[in-house]
């Protein structure tokens, strides 16, 4: 069990994350574009400038060293003093991705508990020493103006942000004693942080940082930021900064409420000499000097307005996790008391009226539960970008990645789940998948490969679509691996496509004939099947010789609650989803017959479909053998329709999934068909049917 974070540690660690995303969805994009729009360039310096601010916050001085050269090279970059060719954009894309995936490694270690302890000391060198590569046609890099800048140039040393004393911050761009000019002005600036968003020193130490590089000199109120006993004051009263900047009060206006959990920000000139101003900041004019009296200095708070409230907060997912428990509790304790059989004979109207409206604010309040829960799979599917990258690259293909429903909502849970599963999927289509670009040229398709990622909803379920341009499986390639694992059990014509193509998903099972860094070793598509099926999904595949591959799989929304149909047979009750349900009805004479093989057979409708009966498929005793005197119940999965027997209905029931205990789960006990159990209104335990393994591929 991983231990809990110190609070400041995981809000680190949430943030980060999310910056490093955003770094590698930015680069994905200029890479494709081939080129570096100014927008990328300020985007990415701003993600490393706030991963350094922080990670000095923090006193990891490693991830400062990277951070802070990345950061030097993008000041450099949108300062205009490089060049912006094809190659110049590759290998920053190249460098920064390597970057990136070493701040993952550390901010991976941090989230276990262990200590981020990578040396970067070689990678920052050679970041800087592609900077200078990159500098231009200039003689030497001691050329550069460095006046120019307005942020620190090269050359200046990485800045110890962790100093408690730092309490003035000067730029590097001279003198800050002949400031009087005109051309400064003197903000005093009082922000205030949204209610509950945590760690205010923290938020402060962000909005200082940031504010760095558009300032000539800095003070604070309350001075240590990195004393979380400051945050009470901040508040309280507030955080108050007086700087000195060459910008306009506009421009600081719109970087303060750019910021995150800034709440509000009010601006106020002064004067350069006004007491108002910390002793250090204050500037005493120069007797003979001309004072411009044209331009009076309006002492009083300019109206700036608010900035717009975020409408949402982080939360911990245990918290999450610990709620939607309790709400099963109360989901299945609501049951317990409205079905109690000692009340439920005595047919009291103000109990029952009482009960309804019990049920509904539980059913209000289950749905916000789950609500929150849920997250698009967008975040999923733009990871994917970099695979396809990576794979492709080494490979010596050109693939593009379509991304199509990425605004689906599942359970957060069933999204972590995915991860690994789309992961070897998209290894898989790339790497032998789709053809080299002279075979698709060859075969009449263009030299791109082609990858589509679609999700979309269906019912209570999420279908989730790989769908590749490529050659497609081969039919006679995985019947002769097959035969030679010795996984075939009859003639090899008496296969259907179909069931061939569901050969590859056996253990250690490959068709490749050379090992690769992405695919060959058998255990991809394994892996695939037994994450998809331990959150009740299921997966299946589509082919076609020369035109390409589609698996998809099918997934429920949440794994909480279901919505289910209670079914009797002898003495137990199972529980089957109603969206599974079609019908239910009493057989006729007649209708049911025998295939060739001995399977019962129903014709409705002018179909015909299988009869499953369930008390054999558990080897228990019914009430019912003949099929006049119970009932059937058609039910539909992904793959097929077939009609369950069962002793009777017994109405609907809103279950709480529950595990399987450990040792039936161990041990494989009776597992196949059954997907868990929910505790029914009367205490009694209730099996829920795996609708999608209850038949036999």
């Amino acid at each position: 069990m991983m231990r809990e974070l110190d609070p400041m540690l995981d809000v680190f660690i949430f943030e980060t994350q999310q910056l490093l995303e955003s770094l590698e969805e930015t680069l994905l994009a200029s890479e494709k574009a081939k080129s570096l729009t100014d927008d990328h360039i300020n985007e990415i310096f701003r993600i490393m400038h706030t991963v350094k601010g922080s990670s000095a916050m923090m006193s990891f001085d490693n991830l400062v060293l990277l951070s802070h050269a990345l950061e030097d090279m993008f000041d450099n970059i949108r300062a205009g003093k490089t060049r912006k060719d094809a190659d110049m954009v590759e290998g920053v894309t190249e460098l920064v991705l390597d970057a990136g995936d070493k701040l993952k490694v550390e901010v991976e270690k941090l989230l276990s508990g262990a200590e981020s302890d990578g040396d970067f000391t070689a990678l920052s060198k050679k970041i800087h020493n592609f900077t200078e590569i990159i500098m231009g046609n200039a003689p030497a890099p001691a050329a550069a103006p460095v006046a120019a800048a307005p942020a620190a140039p090269d050359e200046a040393p990485i800045p110890d942000e962790s100093s408690a004393a730092s309490e003035v911050f000067v730029s590097s761009t001279g003198d800050d004693s002949a400031v009087v000019d005109g051309e400064t002005i003197m903000l005093k600036i009082k922000v205030v942080f949204e209610t509950g968003c945590q760690m205010e020193n923290l938020r402060a130490f962000t909005v200082s940082n940031t504010l760095e590089d558009h300032c000539i000199k800095m003070m604070h109120i309350p001075a240590d930021i990195e004393d979380s006993s400051s945050s009470e004051d901040i508040i309280a009263h507030g955080f108050i900064i007086f700087l000195q900047t060459n910008e306009t009060q506009e421009s600081i206006q719109k970087i303060v409420e750019g910021i995150m959990y800034v709440d509000s920000a009010t601006i106020t000139a002064l004067a350069p000499d006004s007491e108002e101003l910390p002793e250090p900041m204050r500037v005493i004019p120069v007797v003979d000097e001309v004072v411009d009296t044209s331009k009076p200095v309006d002492e009083k708070p300019v109206s700036t307005g608010e900035a717009v409230k975020q409408n949402f907060i982080s939360v911990n997912v245990n918290k999450l996790d610990k709620l939607m428990n309790l709400m099963g509790e109360i989901v299945t304790t609501e049951s317990m008391v409205t079905k109690n059989p000692e009340v439920a004979n005595l047919h009291i109207d103000s109990f029952e009226r009482s009960s309804q409206e019990l049920r509904k604010l539980i059913n209000e309040l289950q749905d916000i539960v789950m609500s929150i829960r849920m997250l698009p799979v967008s975040n999923s599917f733009q990871k994917m970008h970099r695979i396809v990258r990576d794979v492709s690259k080494k490979v010596g293909k050109e693939v593009e990645l379509v991304l199509i429903g990425e605004e689906t909502e599942v359970d957060k849970n069933i999204i972590d789940t995915l991860s690994d599963p789309l992961m070897h999927l998209i290894r898989n289509a790339v790497d032998h998948g789709i053809e080299k670009p002279d075979t698709r040229i060859k075969n009449g398709k263009p030299s791109m490969g082609r990858l589509t990622l679609e999700a979309r909803s269906a019912g209570g379920d999420v279908v989730i679509l790989i769908s590749d341009d490529g050659g497609g499986l081969d039919r006679n390639a995985i019947l002769r691996k097959a035969n030679e694992k010795g996984i075939t059990s009859k003639p090899d014509h008496e296969y259907t496509d179909k069931e061939v193509y569901h050969m590859i998903f056996a253990p250690g099972f490959s068709t490749n004939e050379e090992v690769t860094e992405f695919s060959g070793r058998g255990v991809g598509m394994d892996v695939v099947r037994r994450n998809i099926d331990k959150v009740g999904g299921t997966i299946s595949l589509e082919s076609t010789v020369g035109e390409g591959m589609t698996v998809q799989i099918r997934i429920p929304l949440t794994l909480a609650i279901i919505d289910g149909m209670k079914l009797r047979v002898g003495s137990l009750v199972f529980i089957v989803p109603m969206l599974s349900i079609q019908e239910s009805f009493k057989p006729l004479d007649g209708d049911v017959f025998l295939d060739p093989d001995g399977s019962e057979m129903i014709m409705i409708r002018g179909e015909c479909f299988p009869v499953l009966r369930l008390y054999r498929i558990f080897n228990i005793n019914p009430d019912f053998e003949n099929l006049d005197d119970g009932i059937l119940v058609m039910i539909t999965t992904d793959t097929t329709t077939f009609c369950l027997f069962v002793d009777e209905l017994i109405g609907e029931q809103q279950a709480v999934i529950k595990p399987l205990p450990e040792y039936i789960q161990k041990h494989n006990i009776g597992m196949h068909g059954i997907g868990g159990c929910a505790v029914l209104g009367d205490g009694s335990i209730s099996l829920i049917i795996d609708i999608n393994s209850l038949v036999p591929d």
